[in-house]
């Protein structure tokens, strides 16, 4: 066994395996814990001859990989089941969380949390999460959906997200303030102040910078594919400037 791997499982077990101790015998001592009680999986000669009888017990209970002293040694087509959703999780997906009307992708890799865009739907966040944590090659115990296929190297079509019904401006992260129009983004659960401008095309204009700068996708855009030609004369006619 590396050294690298000896030193990682050891931190698990003295013995440098999931369930395996050492007896003052001389034996090693196999157990398992199930619902927080330890099994016993008898007695052996060797720490790996413990660690393989830990194992055969792990895979019938369908544990993780990240759990199993010899992972690559699973049976082939091994799926371990999914871990449970936190008991705070009303979504009803890992991580999916609701963001007014609609659903934030995240996911939580190594102590940094990562948010992969915002969708109309819970289950479009929880593909995105899913995709996110294959490319990451983290542990498919973290996948809503184990046993859809994804092709990671085409990106998903994302729909151009809708403007709330309570919106009368017809922009995003747009409100009226007398005669202005006031440009505002929320960024990591903080709202930003962008500026005030004369109308509303310039002030989505800004809106959209700043969501560019905050590293939104297009579609989280007020003019994704560009402004219109209309548009850019009428914003020409009002001598407005494109600035933030």
């Amino acid at each position: 066994m590396p050294k690298s791997k000896r030193k990682k499982r050891s931190i698990r077990s003295k013995s440098g395996f999931f369930g395996v101790k050492k007896r003052s015998s001389g034996k090693y001592q196999a157990t398992i814990s199930i619902e927080g009680k330890d099994k016993y999986l008898g007695s052996y000669d060797t720490a790996k001859q413990a660690a393989k009888a830990v194992d055969k017990e792990a895979i019938e209970l369908r544990r993780p990989l990240s759990k199993l002293n010899y992972p690559k040694k699973a049976p082939v087509g091994y799926t371990p089941i999914q871990r449970p959703l936190q008991s705070n999780n009303t979504v009803g997906y890992r991580g999916v969380y609701k963001n007014g009307m609609n659903f934030r992708a995240y996911t939580d890799i190594a102590g940094k949390r990562t948010y992969h865009g915002t969708y109309d739907t819970a289950k479009e966040a929880a593909i995105a999460c899913d995709r996110a944590v294959l490319k990451a090659k983290q542990f498919t115990t973290l996948l809503n959906f184990p046993d859809m296929v994804h092709n990671l190297d085409v990106e998903l079509i994302r729909k151009k997200q809708k403007v709330a019904s309570n919106n009368t401006i017809g922009y995003k992260g747009i409100i009226k303030r007398g005669t202005k129009f006031m440009a505002r983004i929320s960024v990591d659960g903080k709202r930003i102040y962008v500026g005030t401008f004369d109308t509303s095309i310039a002030a989505a204009l800004a809106y959209d910078q700043a969501a560019i700068k905050a590293g939104r996708k297009s579609h989280t855009l007020n003019f994704p594919d560009g402004l219109p030609i209309k548009q850019e004369s009428d914003i020409e006619d009002d001598g407005t400037a494109f600035w933030v």
